[in-house]
């Protein structure tokens, strides 16, 4: 029998295990220190964020999850309020019921990104934020949505948590919208050892709040202004951030190089006919976050790829209006979801 190597979906030990000895010194420093939440490491990490998208306004906290939360919470979104996403964007769109918002779901072009069209069909004056998703690392025509927004007046949001990395018209996505919020989750293109988020945005404003937000809603110590949570990213996490750093802009190219590479190989095998590539639009510079496809034959594909020891998944499996806990929340739209499977 021949033998087939294992492949892991994603082994997020690899790069952990390569720069064990750095991840190791930082981390004694953080312990040496004793200052574990909102310390240096934290500072360094938001100093590096700050030149790398050009803006001002940047705060850590403890999820991507939070992240969304905070943003929403921050343009003035109370119980009863309409927020729009994708209907695909299953981990956002528990953040936006959690603020007690309404849930209206957008349909998903081709590449399982946010439908302009359809976006510009559910657009009122109850619409209160939109939050456009940014799925497997692509980008959509996110140049409409803007407009669409901005026509409307309505805040947009960017959950980047899939495309750290990205750009749309040679600018960082998380840049285009109101604000943009990132997940440092283990899985991501720029993940920790543990969970971890950010808020940039370009208002002091939004900024002022949700600093406040993340602890107690704190003016300064013991001085809330207004009820909250806590949200902070540890400073061991932020360590191991730091470490990564040097070797971010090299795994990205890795990626769209790899990209370009599957694509390839689909097109050369003949199978372009019976499987589509997600792909972004064309102004726009992907940061590979999972290899997505389109298939009719999906069962027998992946039925296939495992016989070769390749896993796959399907991303997601179901839209977000059949997932039982959001039965309440939505109606189903009325157009038919499309079926995608991601590979790695």
């Amino acid at each position: 029998m021949k033998y087939l190597p294992r492949i892991e979906f994603n082994n997020t030990s690899l790069k952990a295990q390569k720069l064990q000895s750095k991840l190791l010194d930082r981390i004694s420093h953080v312990i040496d220190s004793g200052i574990f939440l909102e310390g240096p490491e934290n500072e360094r990490l938001k100093k590096k964020l700050t030149t790398y998208f050009s803006v001002r306004y940047i705060q850590t906290v403890a999820s991507g999850h939070d992240a969304i939360v905070f943003a929403l919470l921050s343009l003035g979104i109370k119980r009863g309020d309409q927020v729009l996403c994708p209907a695909n964007a299953y981990p956002t769109a528990f953040a936006i019921v959690q603020t007690g918002a309404c849930l209206e779901l957008v349909d998903v072009d081709e590449n399982g990104q946010m439908n302009p069209s359809d976006l510009s069909k559910r657009l009122s004056k109850k619409i209160k934020a939109i939050v456009v998703v940014h799925m497997y690392g692509h980008v959509g025509n996110l140049g409409t949505i803007k407009h669409l927004a901005k026509q409307h007046s309505i805040p947009l949001i960017e959950d980047c948590a899939q495309s750290y990395g990205a750009e749309y018209r040679q600018e960082k996505v998380g840049m285009l919208g109101d604000i943009g919020c990132f997940s440092f989750y283990p899985t991501k293109n720029f993940g920790t050892l543990g969970d971890g988020g950010a808020v940039v945005t370009k208002s002091k404003k939004i900024y002022d709040y949700i600093t406040a937000a993340k602890s107690y809603g704190e003016k300064q110590k013991y001085l809330s202004l207004f009820p909250s949570s806590h949200s902070r990213l540890p400073e061991i996490q932020a360590a191991v951030l730091n470490t990564y750093w040097p070797t971010l802009s090299k795994e990205l190219s890795t990626r769209r190089s790899l990209l370009k590479l599957i694509e390839a190989c689909v097109f050369s095998a003949g199978l372009s006919d019976s499987i589509r590539v997600i792909t972004s639009v064309k102004e726009a510079n992907p940061a590979p976050h999972l290899f997505v496809v389109i298939t009719s034959k999906r069962d027998k594909l992946q039925s296939y790829l495992k016989k070769k020891g390749i896993p796959t998944f399907i991303h997601y499996p179901k839209p977000i209006h059949q997932v039982p806990a959001f039965n309440s929340q939505n109606e189903a739209p009325r157009r038919k979801r499309r079926g995608i499977t991601r590979l790695t």
